[in-house]
């Protein structure tokens, strides 16, 4: 009797902690209003679905790419059939992370938020939930915990820890939460279309590293030391760099002015240590036993501000250094972040289209090594042209990096327009870094620009903030 009325027990449990899982599962509904890249002075409207859970606060856990560029949310909670008015609260564009609420607090009632768990093992039995395509009511699939390492986060395009995992994930499921004992482990973000049953979900240590940088109220983001590497394994520098017999470290190549290593390392150190950890000749490091990822996972463990504890080797000899790593990719590369921004910048002259170099235009990341100086924060890139007579020559230029204009090198790309509408020569030379021109002669392209913006059927030369 007794071992039944404990088996009774346990079925309630576990039937009640299902019930509050499904009830903290939503479907969001978007309308979102995208600039396009091609045509930076055009909106794209779409709808789309995505799915999110609840959390401590009366908030909502859901991917970025699911809500960015909203103009209208609605939620629907699991089992009902009223959808309610939604706002966004947050988003984190680099860890694709968004958090977002409901106006009408009722919308609560009856839930329970879900916890946030610990890092999964491999092997681990999860259960993916969430509204995908092929149906309009809750999904849950099954699966296990396949790999955990450093992925490419494609809304992003950042190099984050990420969770593999085998079960269905599909357009609709993003946002939703992957359970294991009753704790959500992962938020689904991304399937990968060319393979069957590969799915990628963002795990609790960046979405705890998320809700934690929100605590102040303001997003910093994930920090850097400033330093390009190059790992060791080859036998014959290891022994130039005296390493041997030892299988830990990398060589640092390049440190970055003004960043928070530029005080403390040089090139030709050879890092062999983060907070205690080794970094292995592979740039990787241990982070739990006989796991391995990037050596920047230590790094990202950490809020910008912190201090972390670096190891090195200067011509052999050990020394270790506290750094105190406050800057940002923002605040170290010329190329700009993802803006994600509701209307993006540009500057047509001439059939020119120019825009501010960011990690949106693809071609400008070859220029990510490049850092932000006195003289220039910004690059400025002609990302393609509208034929015209004015453009004869030039159809096929495009992906250019703007050096010079009219001889001057523009600090940023507010000051590229200044120069160029402040000037009196009679003709607006552009140069790239192999000193290729283009010549527009001022006079033909004010004469023409009215035309030329309506045979494009564009509204205004240059972006509203500008």
């Amino acid at each position: 009797m007794k071992i039944l009325i404990v088996l009774s027990l346990l079925l309630v449990n576990i039937f009640a902690n299902d019930a509050n899982i499904k009830s903290a599962v939503v479907k969001i509904f978007t309308v979102s209003s995208k600039p396009s890249i091609r045509q930076p002075w055009t909106s794209i409207i779409s709808r789309a679905t995505g799915s999110g859970c609840i959390i401590d606060g009366n908030k909502i856990l859901t991917n970025a790419h699911v809500v960015t560029h909203s103009t209208y949310l609605e939620v629907l909670k699991n089992g009902d059939t009223k959808k309610y008015e939604a706002k966004v609260l947050s988003i984190n564009h680099t860890a694709d992370l968004a958090l977002i609420t409901v106006k009408d607090k009722s919308f609560f009632k009856g839930t329970k938020a879900l916890k946030i768990g610990d890092l999964p093992s491999l092997q681990q039995k999860v259960d993916v939930y969430g509204f995908p395509e092929g149906g309009s009511t809750l999904s849950i699939t099954s699966g296990v915990i396949s790999r955990i390492e450093h992925q490419t986060y494609v809304h992003s395009g950042a190099k984050l820890l990420a969770i593999q995992i085998d079960a269905a994930v599909n357009p609709g499921n993003s946002g939703g939460p992957a359970i294991s004992d009753g704790k959500v482990v992962g938020i689904v973000m991304q399937g990968k279309r060319s393979s069957q049953n590969i799915g990628y979900i963002i795990p609790t240590n960046v979405i705890k590293h998320y809700l934690t940088d929100l605590k102040d109220g303001k997003l910093n983001g994930y920090p850097m030391l400033g330093i390009e590497i190059e790992t060791l394994e080859n036998p014959s520098i290891k022994e130039m760099y005296k390493l041997k017999d030892k299988k830990v470290g990398v060589l640092i190549n390049r440190v970055y002015p003004n960043s928070p290593a530029s005080d403390v390392l040089k090139p030709n150190d050879v890092l062999i240590g983060i907070d205690g950890k080794n970094v292995y000749s592979n740039a990787k490091v241990e982070f739990r036993d006989k796991e391995f990822t990037s050596f920047n996972y230590m790094l990202q463990k950490h809020q910008v501000g912190d201090e972390v504890n670096i190891k090195i080797l200067r011509d052999g000899k050990e020394k270790g250094y506290k750094i105190k790593v406050d800057k940002t990719f923002k605040d170290l590369s010329l190329i700009k972040v993802a803006k994600f921004k509701d209307k993006l910048t540009y500057y047509i002259y001439g059939g020119f289209v120019f825009v501010p170099a960011s990690i949106e235009y693809r071609f400008a990341n070859k220029y990510l090594d490049m850092f932000p100086t006195k003289q220039r924060n910004e690059l400025v890139l002609l990302y393609r042209v509208l034929p015209s007579s004015l453009s004869r020559g030039f159809e096929k230029v495009r992906d250019m990096i703007v050096e010079k204009v009219n001889g001057k090198t523009p600090k940023n790309f507010k000051d590229f327009v200044k120069i160029i509408e402040s000037g009196k020569s009679k003709f607006v030379v552009f140069e790239d870094d192999h000193n290729y021109k283009i010549v527009l002669k001022r006079s033909e392209v004010l004469k023409n620009r009215k035309s030329l913006l309506n045979k494009y059927n564009i509204k205004s030369y240059k972006s509203d903030e500008l």
